[in-house]
């Protein structure tokens, strides 16, 4: 039913897709997409608030159907922002800004929450409320927390929440479903060694600073596989260092900033004090001082039992088992969904496509993920409202 009614659908949602792409917006600017997003919810007859955490749209929608007990309330996430690069995809609606790139392909999430929205709007015979969230800022992994902070679920009370991420490596079609963990947490790395600068001839006169960074890079890389679990995955990585003014000067301070990733807390626990005693013992034999800030950026997200569950029966009913991958591996990138996931069970999974990864230049978001993700969503609302501890009579594996 469905994937019929897509059909006539199809046209005008890839025209709003390659509208959202011409015209991609930064994290919390996204005003021109949340007020697509509204008039869309609008005209579907859903409650809408805006400016939720900044730029965020919300849309509600009461089913019509009988509830089984308490209605339940089931919420669909997607986000709204665009990333600061230039697009090299070649695609003929590609970015009109300069600088400007919808590479993650949050504008397909976007629209594929739009069509699940759309859907139910015009069958409501579900029970309970679907709660529809479009979140701002998820690049900068601090748009979940703003909804959050402007009372988003005092306001919109959820009992799960549900979101999609397009995978290039999973097959195209084939739906991923991840257990436990699905993304790695993500800290911050802010360090900075400074001592008694000094003239490269002379060392032994004052601190070597730089040899200090490497020797607290190298520690840490070393030490790292043997303070974690070889079965848990974490890294990390300093992607910029700066220091210095001339060859020939020993530098007065390094400064190093990196990232911290890891897929389940005792891991990020471990690595957090590891960086503590790798900095106290550069300190000793190096003779400098070590100033470091961990910042925490998002958690790990992590896959309610039950949320897997749901997720793997409405994939298996509606792809075939032969289409879904029931364990499928983390992946070590990060999501402030897991904000969400902190406050109510919340399920996380992939669906498949061609191409190069996210962020790259080249990369094309497949519209043909969006009927897929959005007739899994459509499921996942009427299932989970109507019998929140059945599985659409089939088991998941």
């Amino acid at each position: 039913m469905f994937q019929s009614w897509y059909s006539g659908q199809k046209a005008q949602t890839l025209a709003l897709l390659s509208d959202l792409h011409r015209h991609p917006e930064t994290g919390f600017e996204e005003r021109r997409t949340a007020g697509i997003v509204v008039a869309h919810l609008r005209r579907l007859g859903l409650e809408v608030a805006e400016c939720i955490g900044g730029t965020g749209v919300v849309g509600r929608l009461v089913g019509q159907g009988q509830p089984n007990g308490t209605p339940r309330r089931i919420a669909i996430r997607a986000e709204l922002d665009a990333l600061p690069m230039q697009e090299a995809s070649g695609l003929d609606y590609s970015s009109t800004i300069d600088g400007r790139f919808h590479g993650c392909g949050h504008d397909g999430h976007t629209v594929t929450a739009l069509t699940a929205a759309s859907y139910l709007a015009a069958h409501p015979d579900f029970a309970g409320e679907a709660i529809f969230i479009f979140q701002p800022a998820e690049e900068l992994l601090r748009g979940a927390r703003a909804m959050l902070a402007d009372g988003l679920f005092d306001r919109f009370p959820c009992d799960e929440v549900y979101a999609l991420h397009n995978l290039p490596g999973l097959q195209p079609g084939h739906v991923g479903v991840p257990d436990g963990a699905a993304l790695a947490s993500s800290d911050d790395l802010d360090v900075t060694i400074s001592g008694a600068g000094t003239h490269g001839s002379a060392p032994h006169t004052g601190a070597d600073t730089v040899l200090a960074a490497a020797s607290f890079m190298t520690q840490l890389q070393q030490a790292a596989t043997r303070v974690t679990d070889a079965r848990a995955a974490a890294v990390i990585s300093f992607g910029k260092i700066t220091g210095g003014t001339a060859r020939n000067i020993l530098p007065g301070s390094v400064r190093l900033e990196g990232t911290m990733r890891c897929g389940d807390q005792v891991a990020r626990a471990r690595l957090g004090k590891l960086m503590q005693d790798a900095a106290r013992a550069v300190e000793l034999v190096h003779c400098v001082r070590v100033e470091m800030q961990i910042t925490p950026v998002a958690p790990v997200a992590v896959n309610a039992s039950l949320c897997r569950d749901a997720i793997l029966a409405s994939a298996m009913k509606l792809l075939g088992a032969e289409k879904v991958v029931p364990h499928a591996q983390h992946l070590m990138a990060s999501e402030d969904f897991a904000e969400f996931q902190t406050r109510i069970p919340g399920g996380y999974f992939f669906v498949g496509q061609d191409g190069p990864y996210p962020h790259h230049p080249n990369y094309r978001f497949d519209p043909d993920i969006i009927p897929i993700g959005a007739e899994i969503f459509v499921d996942l609302v009427r299932t989970r409202t109507a019998h929140p501890h059945r599985f659409n009579n089939q088991k998941a594996q």
